[in-house]
């Protein structure tokens, strides 16, 4: 599976709610250490917050403009503290035993006691990556488009759009329907055989041990 970039979306195309909740319904079973699924979506949509988060932003600009929503995924450093919720819930729905419960609670106990704050930040960031990618693909399902961007001060997000600070901005995605200006030049493209970006050959990375 492939996953595209595009950066040039239709800006008048608005991503039904409907839609939203059976994307996320498809992502919900993405792996997590221990199964504490430590992300947070924050969706922006709306013209007023969008001119906020390119107060963030170094570039991408034209994304953030003509997206049809801009994603905020962020990690949740407390995630341990999730982890009754989730097996009581686990337990309630006779996923597990009483006693597979309060061993594994006693495991998520031991293996995050005194984690360095690092290791514990890193552990969450590669969860998120996991579910970013579940989420982009799952999105081009839907014939939706999406885009990867980095350049932005995460570190005023909190404040800027209320986000608890246990939640960590990790990334955002741009998504919408790619317009018909780009879809043409894509065209284009193809006809004089520049539309095969350069990728490392599997040769280049993957090795058979």
């Amino acid at each position: 599976m492939k996953i595209k970039t595009i950066r040039s979306f239709d800006p008048y195309h608005q991503i039904p709610i409907k839609i939203w909740q059976t994307i996320f319904q498809e992502i919900r079973y993405t792996p997590s250490s221990f199964d504490l699924q430590p992300w947070r979506f924050f969706i922006i949509t709306k013209s007023t917050d969008k001119e906020k988060l390119k107060k963030c932003m170094i570039g991408n600009i034209p994304q953030i403009t003509n997206s049809s929503a801009i994603i905020i995924l962020c990690g949740n450093i407390n995630k341990v503290q999730d982890a009754s919720y989730i097996y009581n819930n686990k337990l309630k729905h006779k996923n597990i035993s009483l006693i597979q419960k309060e061993i594994i609670l006693k495991q998520i106990k031991k293996h995050y006691h005194n984690m360095n704050p690092q290791t514990l930040k890193n552990e969450i960031f590669f969860e998120c990556g996991l579910i970013a990618c579940n989420l982009v693909i799952t999105l081009q399902h839907f014939n939706y488009n999406t885009c990867f961007m980095g350049g932005c001060y995460f570190d005023k997000l909190n404040e800027l759009f209320n986000i608890e600070k246990k939640y960590i901005p990790i990334i955002l995605i741009a998504v919408g329907q790619s317009n018909t200006k780009d879809k043409i030049e894509s065209t284009i493209n193809k006809n004089i055989g520049n539309s095969i970006p350069f990728k490392l050959t599997i040769n280049d990375f993957v090795n058979f041990l």
